[in-house]
């Protein structure tokens, strides 16, 4: 069968290695041969900028040094362990699958992909990269860098979310793995598409340009094709710092007064000792197993104190944001008195001194929100 890619192939990979090999960065897990840190730093990158990972990979390390460890720990210890690195299933996965490779496989992560895939959070892209970094495995990693890559170097103008590139750009980088090895050259074709080859790419750094269909043809920006997508919708909601009801009536009122310079409530509450309430949203769905303020997107606020009793002592007109996957939220806060009753659909519901808030894992809009009020560093 002839071969589809170009004869110069091999001079590509032999090209693309010595770019990597002197020019690559210096990221904590680049030398690594222990499968599980290869596997969790796979994992920390998804969705997240290299820079981001690579401070939060030595601090999870020093809590779960290996695979057993992390099986051993329990669910709160890693989200506390993973907070403020987003994407929260993934670390809830992460625990999952290392139970399982205990179970199944004697704490051993297995070398074949499709086995790597069966694990909990495991994808296609996440097994090839770990089945051919750590074991030498012939399998192409592909993920959005290197699509970009192939799809210039090839002048292919599909669909970057299109299957049949996809397939086209993982038979491409396994022709490339010649007689190398497949883990690095893996890593050098992601690297190239991170450091050179982005989407405003700069070719005169290339060590491919020589190569490059897209560039001679002057088609290097409008490849691959990029669909517009929609701004994500924007929801609005609101989030309450609660007090124990029993707070006399002189605190409350001075508590309500502070409201309008948010460092100052803070002050008076860590001086007074006043409990926050905390609440655990369900293991599963978004930001599933944290804990954080109640609160509530698109719906009247006194909807929500009427149904719990709460009794409303002041508000702020400050915000807070966050980005999700499909949407962005803003929330203003609001400082109320709760009783003894308990929040729907929250799991469970803590009263929390202010000294003791960094110790449960928390979205980071959360932690934004005590942040403004003084109550996180």
């Amino acid at each position: 069968m002839k071969n589809p890619f170009p004869e110069w192939l091999p001079e590509i990979s032999h090209r693309l290695l010595a770019w990597f090999f002197a020019d690559r960065r210096d990221l904590p897990w680049r030398e690594e041969s222990d499968p599980y840190r290869i596997w969790l730093s796979e994992v920390m990158l998804q969705q997240t900028r290299a820079e981001t990972a690579s401070a939060y990979y030595p601090r999870f390390l020093r809590l779960f040094p290996d695979l057993a460890s992390l099986a051993r720990a329990e669910e709160q210890q890693v989200l506390k362990a993973w907070e403020g690195l987003g994407y929260y299933g993934r670390a809830r996965n992460l625990h999952r699958a290392a139970r399982t490779v205990m179970e199944r496989y004697g704490g051993r992560l297995p070398e074949d992909p499709r086995a790597l895939e069966a694990l909990p959070g495991v994808g296609a892209y996440t097994a090839a990269a770990v089945s051919s970094i750590a074991f030498a495995r012939p399998v192409g990693a592909v993920d959005g860098n290197v699509i970009r890559v192939a799809s210039r170097l090839l002048a292919e103008p599909g669909d970057p979310g299109a299957s049949s590139l996809r397939r086209k750009v993982r038979l491409f980088v396994e022709a490339s793995f010649q007689r190398y090895h497949p883990g690095w050259v893996n890593q050098a074709w992601m690297e190239l598409g991170a450091l050179v080859c982005r989407p405003s790419p700069a070719c005169p750094a290339c060590p491919l340009g020589f190569a490059c269909r897209a560039r001679r043809q002057g088609r290097v920006r409008e490849l691959p094709r990029r669909l517009p997508s929609p701004a994500p919708p924007l929801r609005r909601g609101f989030l309450f710092l609660l007090l124990p009801a029993r707070l006399r009536p002189g605190p409350r009122a001075e508590l309500a007064a502070a409201m309008a310079d948010p460092p100052a409530l803070g002050r008076r509450l860590r001086e007074r000792g006043l409990p926050l309430l905390l609440a655990r949203r369900p293991s599963r769905g978004l930001l599933g197993g944290l804990w954080e303020l109640p609160n509530a997107l698109e719906q009247d606020p006194m909807t929500f104190e009427s149904a719990y009793g709460v009794e409303l002592l002041a508000e702020s007109d400050a915000e807070v944001s966050a980005r999700y996957s499909h949407f962005q939220a803003r929330f203003r806060p609001r400082l109320g008195l709760l009783g003894e009753r308990r929040l729907e659909p929250w799991v469970e519901q803590r009263w929390v001194p202010p000294a003791e808030l960094t110790g449960y894992p928390r979205p980071r809009v959360h932690i934004k929100a005590l942040r403004l009020f003084g109550l996180e560093s």
